[in-house]
């Protein structure tokens, strides 16, 4: 692995020493500046940076160690170009030009603290070996890695919020008729709560001084969430854009950590007036305890699809002026998740669906819906499944019996590059703490694709061209909060449905592979380069509007066309004129497919607790382990199939590079949901839970069939590994430990690794990989194929009584014409296992 190569200390003394001058001063002039209405001296407190090229492990404990230091955050800084101070070195090669990466580390510190830093920095430049204080020993290695030291600044603030370019937007479409605009500001989260008050206190202070004011505010300790969701009048928008961030008070004050644009989900209806007809037979109430809960708009709940079949929990009364005209997203996620796509309805669930909303009518279209406005979107949903779980006011949990979260809406920003967005950290806890499965929409991106004039000949070049184009704008097209939660399961969409062949007319095209991944979904990578979308589901068919070429066009835009009414797309449930309640309409997002997702998790939940196999089998892992159990098997039914040489060959990606890149696209593949639930004569599928401590191995042994044994044919090996990880909000590294199985034996095997990149599948808390081959296998009787799950550390370490509790699924499986035969002589074997167990239990 490279190595990195640093300064010397009499270089880093030369550079350093300038830098810390001026901070010293910064702390002089908030001194002064603060005596102005300070009747006694006032130690002032400064958000300072460390840059460091690389990392310094536990380095955030040697902050803390230094009284008047306060370790605030760590965030994944710039990749740096190589120079002579910083660069990459390799053993053989020497100098590298590959970028340095840095880390950020935030820290709340005091003028006294900083004359502690100077000494220490004085020591180290005297003798770089002196022995420094207990604790302190790591600033001799953040010294020689120290690019710089600085103040957090206004510009940081606002780098990545994407708020500079929002405001811009604001100003130049409606700049001229709104006095307000509302922002999201993220404080900085203190340990102590008399700081956390003064800090929001003096952050309201700035806002109200500006003529802004506050709307609604957070703390939720459990991932280190503070925030203020704030209105600010218009002209400080034209101040920052004329004059820059620093213009501001807000923006300079140093209890902010961010500021970003407050933008609320907002969705348009496919259709304003409906009129496909859905015969569906009369249904009776459904009775029962919720397993699934659908946080979204309020559905119509009278409609033939949903009637009976709701349970409506609306604390906030938001249906009382919830027209049935606006009831379109959640009636539509209602639909999916009870019938699947109306086109060809399956077996209804037969529990009820708890509905929570969250969104209601927007203020300005009576149509269209919109995530609540006037609350902080982390803590709605916060407050939302503790009420689930825990209740709330004193009262009762409304639905403890949830096990699964549809979540198919969420924030139009964003995610943060440097770090996972707050409400994917929330997720991420919850999950954990109620152990949940989240099911969530990876999120769409609607533009119109621009591709060039020469490509828009014929719908085969067009459909080159768009694959080329989105592939380019895919940082662009990025994972939307929440999808970027490592504990969910992100789903992505593809281009398909059940309504079969339609006829278009010639003015749209369909440019879009059948199942393929759709071209408005959101794509990966997810955080720290982790896959996400997990995986992807029918979403619907999207057709495109074709483009009329003018003679010298260099560039057309590929816009979606309207088949709301028509098809195609999944059809689902809709709000009628009139009070119609058979109305549907055809949609298609990676809404639909999350609900779908959902829809298939539930029927997983129903075969794990009917618990169905014969008495001499082991039982099946018990209700604990089924939300990471069902997580798991969903991505073991998931493949990237025909796709590698399909977007290899259409993206030119050279076969050195395609693993790697292709798995930030496409995830863990397509779901088939013909291989979920049930195994086959030629495929044997095992499933285990358990939990699993610091520094611990638990081996797991899948008994090889002898039908494989010396034959050359076709087989596969398939682990699927999740795990409910435990997180620190403050780090770039985030897990609190990592889980995960040890490099398949694939000489045993007789095959080689496919799909997901070896080192991207290790990254978030769901590893999925695959072991193919044709080769004969070489094993003797008894012999089996070892599955080894490992625990270690990751951003902190595991306490000895801590455990991470986590689901495998293990599978193999061979062509029907080389055996029929797989899955009763594994089970056959494992009963064997079992019956001598029992037995050496008995002697003993």
């Amino acid at each position: 692995m490279p190595r990195l190569s640093k300064p010397g200390t009499g270089r880093q003394s030369a550079r350093l020493s300038p830098q810390f001058r001026e901070l010293t001063a910064a702390f002089d002039a908030e001194r002064a500046r603060l005596a102005e209405t300070a009747p006694d001296e006032v130690d002032p407190a400064l958000v300072v940076v460390f840059d460091l090229a690389g990392t310094v492990q536990d380095f955030q404990n040697a902050i803390d160690k230094i009284d008047g230091f306060e370790f605030l955050s760590q965030l994944l800084g710039d990749r740096t170009d190589p120079d002579d101070d910083f660069h990459m070195t390799e053993r053989e090669a020497g100098r590298t030009n590959k970028p340095v990466q840095h880390s950020l580390y935030m820290v709340m510190s005091s003028a006294k603290a900083i004359d502690e830093l100077l000494r220490l920095f004085a020591l180290w430049q005297a003798d770089p070996s002196a022995k420094f204080e207990h604790g302190l020993g790591k600033f001799k290695d953040a010294f020689h890695q120290l690019t710089s030291i600085r103040r957090w600044g206004p510009e940081d603030r606002i780098r990545e919020t994407g708020l500079r370019e929002r405001w811009q937007e604001t100003l130049n479409m409606i700049g001229q008729s709104v006095s307000t605009v509302r922002v999201e500001v993220e404080l900085w989260y203190r340990r102590d709560s008399s700081q956390r008050a003064a800090a929001e206190s003096h952050v309201e202070q700035v806002i109200a001084a500006s003529g802004g004011r506050i709307l609604d505010r957070s703390q939720i300790g459990d991932i280190t969430y503070h925030a203020l969701l704030a209105e600010l009048p218009i002209q400080q928008v034209r101040t920052v854009l004329t004059d820059g961030a620093a213009a501001i008070r807000l923006l300079t004050t140093d209890d902010v950590m961010f500021v970003s644009p407050f933008t609320p989900m907002t969705v348009a209806p496919a259709a304003t007036d409906p009129v496909a007809e859905v015969r569906l037979p009369a249904g009776e109430r459904v009775e029962g305890l919720p397993r699934v809960a659908l946080l979204d708009g309020l559905p119509f709940q009278n409609h033939d699809a949903l009637t009976g079949r709701l349970m409506i929990d609306d604390p906030e009364d938001l249906g009382d002026n919830y027209s049935n005209a606006a009831r379109n997203h959640g009636t539509a996620m209602a639909s999916l998740i009870i019938h699947g796509d109306l086109s060809a309805p399956a077996e209804p669930l037969d529990r009820p669906l708890y509905v929570r909303p969250i969104m209601r009518p927007h203020e300005l279209s009576t149509t269209h819906e919109q995530v609540n406005p006037e609350r902080l979107f982390p803590d709605l949903l916060h407050r939302a499944i503790r009420r689930i779980q825990e209740g709330e006011g004193g009262r009762d949990a409304t639905a403890p019996s949830v096990r699964i979260v549809n979540l198919s809406i969420g924030a139009q920003a964003r995610a943060l590059a440097r770090r996972m967005s707050p409400v994917g950290r929330l997720l991420d806890w919850l999950a954990h703490t109620y152990n949940l499965l989240f099911i969530v929409s990876a999120g769409n991106h609607t533009a119109p694709i621009t591709i060039p004039a020469t490509s828009a000949s014929t719908v085969e070049t067009a459909r080159h061209a768009a694959t080329r184009a989105v592939h380019e704008k895919s940082i662009l097209k990025g994972i939307l909060p929440p999808g970027d939660a490592l504990n969910a399961l992100t789903i992505g969409a593809t281009h398909n449905d059940g309504l079969g062949d339609t006829e278009t007319s010639d003015a749209v095209w369909d440019i879009t592979d059948p199942g393929a991944p759709a071209y408005y979904g959101a794509t990966g990578p997810g955080v720290d380069r982790s896959i996400k979308p997990d995986l992807h589901h029918i979403g619907g068919r999207a057709l495109y509007v074709r483009p009329v070429i003018v003679p010298g066009q260099d560039k057309v835009d590929l816009e979606l066309a309207h088949t709301a009414l028509t098809g195609p797309g999944l059809q689902v449930a809709a709000p009628g004129r009139s009070g119609a309640t058979n109305r549907t309409i055809f949609t298609f997002g990676t809404s639909n497919a999350t609900a779908l997702v959902t829809r298939e998790a539930s029927r997983l939940f129903d075969i794990l607790e009917a618990d169905v196999d014969g008495k001499e089998d082991s039982p099946l892992p018990g209700p604990e382990y089924h939300p990471l159990l069902v997580r798991a098997l969903l991505t073991h039914a998931s493949s990237w199939g025909e796709w590698e040489a399909r977007f290899r060959r259409d993206l030119g990606i050279p076969a050195q590079d395609a693993r790697r890149k292709l798995s930030a696209m496409l995830g863990y593949g397509r779901l088939d949901t013909a291989r979920l639930g049930a195994a086959a004569t030629n495929r044997a599928v095992l499933i285990a839970g358990g939990r699993i401590g610091g520094d611990q191995r638990h081996t797991y042994e899948l008994p090889l069939p002898p039908s494989l044994r010396s034959r050359a044919a076709w087989h596969r090996f398939t682990i699927t590994l999740a795990y409910a990880v435990p997180t620190v909000g403050q780090l770039t590294r985030y897990r609190g430990a990592k889980v995960y199985f040890d490099t398949p034996d694939t000489k045993l095997a007789a095959g080689d690794r496919i799909e997901g990149e070896h080192f991207t599948v290790r990254r978030g808390s769901l590893q999925h990989e695959l072991v193919q081959g044709s080769r004969a296998m070489t094993f003797g009787d008894g012999d089996a194929f070892p599955i080894h799950v490992e625990c270690m550390d990751d951003a902190q370490h595991l306490p000895k009584k801590k455990n991470v509790r986590y689901a495998l699924v293990v599978s193999i499986e061979t062509a029907e014409e080389v055996s029929t035969t797989i899955h009763d002589e594994v089970r056959a074997r494992l009963r064997q296992q079992a019956r001598e167990r029992a037995q050496e239990r008995v002697r003993s």
